[in-house]
């Protein structure tokens, strides 16, 4: 089997790209035939240059790609998202179908392990393979997902930082043409994360849920942590930030290491005291504003009033990011890690496996609230 693995990036991950590269090589089983691919937009000659000279101070094969035809294609439908987030979208105008299964890691994520599960992954007549994006469950931010992007009302929703394709059915089925098109008929609809919305649409029903420690990101590893990190991805905080957390303290170490005798050296700036406080301070305001503000609602509600804050959430609006708890986290991420082993039944809908589910309040809102507003697209209150 020809297999690829490819990152994309523009200039401002480059750095992190090519390190994610070399974990990759750190990781692969000895023999293994795979070609490496690196997809760039936005970077110019210079940066090109210290990208291949990373590559052979390493020894390692890279195919670095920088079309300008893609480049030009790109149409972001907002400026959240730089140009580099839709790359993987157009990968059908870069690898053809003599590529037999297409890993695609994002630049912002480390190998950990052997990479020989990927590999060798059976997906079961599914099109691919990615991790569930359990934050949206464990929030109930999937419901308004669901409704935006017109997917069935148990649908799983996957991330798209890690994923596996059986590349020849993307390619035959126009499964990125299909992607493309929805962002150009409904770009009202995919406002939060253009790409990962576009392919939820493209392979709803048609992908195969992976052991979810191929894709752990900082939501898990702040709330939960039982699971070992096959994969850590950096999906927020990064480690070459200034405001990283202590828990990236090893990772923001491992690229200074890597990047040490680049261009890059300076990639990953040291931290001041007051960096240090203002993580924990964006932690702790990530983990208990929500809290503070249902307290509110149901002690003091003439606060939010004073502070313009609406009283009560519904289904209509973005809702907060952070789980009610550490065990909601486990026991989502322990279910769909059953659920990847065959160990139980798909579970649709996921959020089902939640303490609370169907009954009282749905998840992500407070209990202090009388009723949701009505979803767009229905015209009625959704009901689980």
């Amino acid at each position: 089997m020809k297999t690829s693995i490819t990152t994309a990036s523009d200039r401002g991950y480059l750095p992190a790209a090519c390190c994610q590269l070399k974990s990759v090589v750190d990781h692969l089983p000895p023999g293994s035939q795979v070609d490496l691919n690196l997809v760039c937009c936005d970077v110019d000659e210079a940066e090109l240059e210290a990208a291949r000279k990373f590559f052979a101070a390493r020894q390692m094969t890279v195919r670095i790609f920088a079309s300008k035809e893609v480049e030009e294609a790109i149409r972001p439908i907002n400026t959240r998202w730089p140009r580099a987030a839709y790359l993987r979208l157009y990968f059908d105008r870069i690898f053809g179908p003599e590529v037999e299964r297409l890993i695609y890691f994002d630049a912002d994520t480390r190998i950990m392990t052997s990479l020989a599960p990927l590999l060798s992954l059976d997906l079961k007549g599914k099109i691919a393979g990615a991790v569930h994006d359990f934050v949206y469950y464990l929030t109930g931010n999937i419901r308004r997902r669901r409704k935006d992007l017109f997917l069935a009302e148990d649908a799983p929703y996957l991330q798209s930082g890690v994923m596996v394709f059986d590349w020849p059915r993307v390619l035959s089925e126009g499964v990125l043409d299909r992607a493309r098109q929805f962002l150009v008929d409904h770009p009202e609809s995919c406002q939060e994360a253009p790409d990962q919305d576009a392919l939820n649409v493209a392979l709803e029903d048609k992908w195969l849920p992976l052991d979810p420690r191929w894709n752990l990101h900082e939501t898990y590893l702040e709330f939960g942590g039982a699971l070992k990190p096959k994969l850590e991805h950096y999906t927020s905080t990064k480690p070459w930030s200034k405001r990283r957390p202590p828990r990236w303290r090893d990772a923001a170490d491992w690229y200074r290491s890597e990047l040490a005798d680049t261009v890059w050296a300076g990639f990953i700036p040291e931290q001041s005291a007051i960096d240090r406080l203002n993580a924990r301070l964006d932690l702790f305001k990530f983990r208990y504003n929500p809290k503070i503000r249902d307290a509110l609602a149901a002690h003091a509600p003439f606060v939010l009033d004073a502070m313009h804050v609406a009283r009560e959430r519904n289904d209509e609006e973005e809702l907060p990011w952070a789980p009610r708890n550490g065990k909601d986290v486990e026991d989502m991420a322990m279910a769909l890690l059953a659920e990847a082993k065959g160990e139980r039944a798909e579970i649709r809908p996921p959020e089902a496996v939640l303490d609370g589910y169907g009954s009282g309040s749905p998840i992500g809102l407070s209990g202090f609230h009388t009723r949701a507003k009505a979803p767009r697209s229905s015209g009625a209150a959704y009901s689980r």
